[in-house]
């Protein structure tokens, strides 16, 4: 246990540009956005504010912040892996890893468990300060919108931790749920090494197409035969992707919900997100996500020697 610690902490310090550099950033670059945009008048707003509405636009906006950070942690964790199972091979340091007594399975393994736990670790609290600054703002903000009434501490906080909470779940089930995806990425880059990029989009698009060019007539047959129906348009890999690729909720909840001035119940959106997610895909995901690290510790083991 505390040898993979010391392996998911040497993670951080190896790629602590995009763990913490990267995310202080774009704190500070909001920050002066918002303090600018106020400073030069340019904040203005499409309906009537008052005390209601101001804490209301502050909930949107944290959420619309949060799915801001969200996409930014998937972007990284994007190149994060599918540069850190191959940076061994590139900084000459194979063989002194080779040389400890910890497995192949158990190196790859903390670069994933590094990746699923630290950044967005990291990226939470990104979001909690970025919240902290958004509040601090709209005290500010009362010298261009006079009728602003700034929501009390009591009322932030409360609506901070029960967004807050949604927010981790969300995050969290996230990242689970895109696992396998992480992991082909960081898998292909065992063997290809950056090259992993691409790739990681192409070898599926193939897929997709020689089964549109050679397989699909005898598939939908089949299907046709057995349920009585025509396959999925596009074909079933094409349509797995898809459904693969989805996760969370529809955009226009939040917009039906701002539009009708309805306060964000977080409690109950996590209850939602929970329900709504297949378990089954879910745990069959994760399981495929181990094979493939594993896999590729087996490829790393037999032919990456230096």
């Amino acid at each position: 246990m505390r040898s993979m610690l010391a392996m998911i902490h040497r993670e951080y310090l190896e790629h602590r540009g995009a763990f913490l550099y990267a995310p202080s950033v774009l704190v500070v670059l909001f920050t002066i956005a918002i303090a600018a945009a106020l400073a030069f008048n340019k904040v203005r707003m499409p309906f009537n504010i008052d005390e209601a509405s101001a804490l209301r636009f502050f909930e949107f906006a944290f959420l619309g912040i949060g799915g801001l950070w969200l996409a930014y942690t998937m972007v990284a964790l994007f190149f994060y892996y599918a540069d850190a199972f191959a940076a061994d091979r590139r900084n000459n340091s194979m063989l002194f890893w080779k040389s400890m007594p910890l497995s192949d399975f158990q190196v790859l393994m903390s670069k994933m468990l590094a990746g699923m736990t630290l950044l967005p670790g990291l990226i939470f609290c990104a979001l909690i300060v970025t919240g902290l600054v958004l509040y601090g703002l709209t005290g500010l903000a009362v010298t261009v919108l006079p009728r602003l009434v700034v929501p009390g501490i009591a009322e932030i906080l409360m609506s901070s931790v029960e967004l807050g909470a949604f927010a981790l779940v969300y995050l969290a089930l996230s990242l689970l749920w895109y696992a396998p995806f992480f992991a082909w990425v960081g898998a292909l880059s065992t063997a290809v090494g950056r090259w992993s990029i691409p790739l990681a989009f192409l070898i599926p698009g193939l897929a997709v197409l020689t089964e549109n060019l050679f397989v699909r007539g005898l598939s939908d047959v089949f299907f046709n035969l057995a349920f009585g129906t025509n396959g999925p348009r596009g074909g079933y890999i094409l349509e797995f992707l898809q459904r693969r690729a989805t996760f969370g909720f529809n955009e226009s909840y939040f917009e039906t919900a701002f539009s009708r001035g309805q306060a964000v119940d977080g409690w109950a959106l996590t209850a939602q997100l929970v329900e709504q997610i297949d378990w089954m895909q879910m745990g069959i995901g994760l399981i495929a996500a181990v094979l493939l690290v594993f896999i590729a510790s087996e490829y790393r083991r037999r032919f990456v020697t230096a």
